[in-house]
């Protein structure tokens, strides 16, 4: 029979294991806080409290552009011929008129004075058939075709004159040099470039728009203009809206009036920002915001209880930033003192 201390030393396990099992499975607590939600009774950190409104908010538009010249001209050569000068570099100032590549003239000058002799014989032959006319020695048929023949040679004079001069390729207008895409020795064929020229004083500013922003673009509306390479900004009006979009791109060209700024060259890179109509949304001073991480966050005033709320910023306007998300019209924050 089994003893009263076996008996009661048995009842005490058995009684430890049960116990140690439930608070186990959790139904038991010993100095813990049941599961659930305990509301924060923290008070509404100092600050000032702005309530957020609805307002208008001016739209501007950056678009990437470039310096470019309308007046960049591919000077070619009239004539085939190989090269025998070449007169500037790139870079090189040139007024109109003045020599830019020279081809070997040889072939043409010799055209030349074989049609300069023609026109000296026939120019003879005319003069003296207009006094055999006179003395009725020849007949009017006669005189005719000779006069035909002295027509012929001084077309064939002045062609060969002016072959001659295209052997010379001058700049038809002021300019700089962009580019010489030749060298001697070339052999160079009628309308192949051989020189690129712009004009500095006729520079412009293009950028590419996209497409959605067409009907809020206006002719004649002024831009803000900069050319970061240069440290250069202005404000320019819009001379140019291209009526046809790029397929590939689906934007379409603007172009500013003329720039006067002799350090600005075809190519460089530029920025226009254009100013869109108002629309209307929330803007909240920037010392409202805080960084959490990667997380914009503000205090909110919820029942007079701070609450951390993420918002999702937009551009910034000033000492002021966009609200996109995360706060609505009548919403209450808190401002730092």
């Amino acid at each position: 029979m089994m003893s009263k201390k076996k008996f009661y030393g048995l009842a005490a396990l058995v009684l430890g294991a049960l116990i140690f099992m439930l608070w186990l499975a959790g139904l038991l607590h010993f100095g813990k806080i049941a599961p659930g939600t305990v509301a924060l009774k923290a008070p509404a950190a100092p600050g000032r409290v702005l309530t957020v409104q609805e307002r208008e908010i001016p739209q501007e538009l950056t678009v990437l552009g470039s310096v470019i010249s309308p007046s960049l001209a591919q000077v070619s050569s009239q004539v085939p011929g190989r090269v025998a000068r070449i007169w500037v570099e790139a870079g090189s100032r040139v007024k109109a008129g003045a020599p830019l590549v020279s081809l070997a003239a040889a072939e043409y000058q010799a055209r030349l004075s074989q049609a300069q002799a023609q026109l000296k014989q026939a120019a003879a032959d005319y003069h003296r058939y207009q006094r055999l006319l006179k003395q009725e020695a020849v007949s009017p048929q006669e005189f005719g075709a000779m006069e035909a023949r002295y027509r012929s040679a001084r077309a064939q004079a002045a062609e060969a004159a002016t072959m001659s001069g295209y052997t010379l390729v001058k700049a038809p207008a002021p300019g700089v040099v962009a580019e010489r895409r030749v060298a001697v020795g070339d052999v160079v064929q009628p309308g192949l470039p051989l020189v690129l020229l712009y004009n500095p004083a006729k520079l412009q500013i293009e950028g590419e728009v996209n497409d959605s922003y067409r009907q809020q673009v206006k002719l004649g509306e002024m831009v803000r203009v900069s050319v970061p390479a240069q440290k250069w900004q202005a404000d320019l009006p819009l001379t140019e809206i291209f009526p046809i979009s790029a397929p590939g791109s689906r934007t379409f060209k603007v172009r500013t009036a003329v720039i006067q700024n002799p350090e600005l060259v075809p190519g460089m890179f530029a920025r226009l920002e254009l100013r869109l109509p108002a629309a209307r949304g929330l803007l909240i001073p920037k010392e409202a915001v805080r960084q959490v991480g990667q997380l914009s966050m503000v205090e909110a005033l919820v029942e007079g209880r701070a609450t951390r709320r993420q918002v999702q910023l937009g551009r910034q306007v000033g000492d002021q930033v966009e609200v996109l998300a995360g706060l609505q019209a009548g919403d209450k924050i808190l401002l730092p003192e």
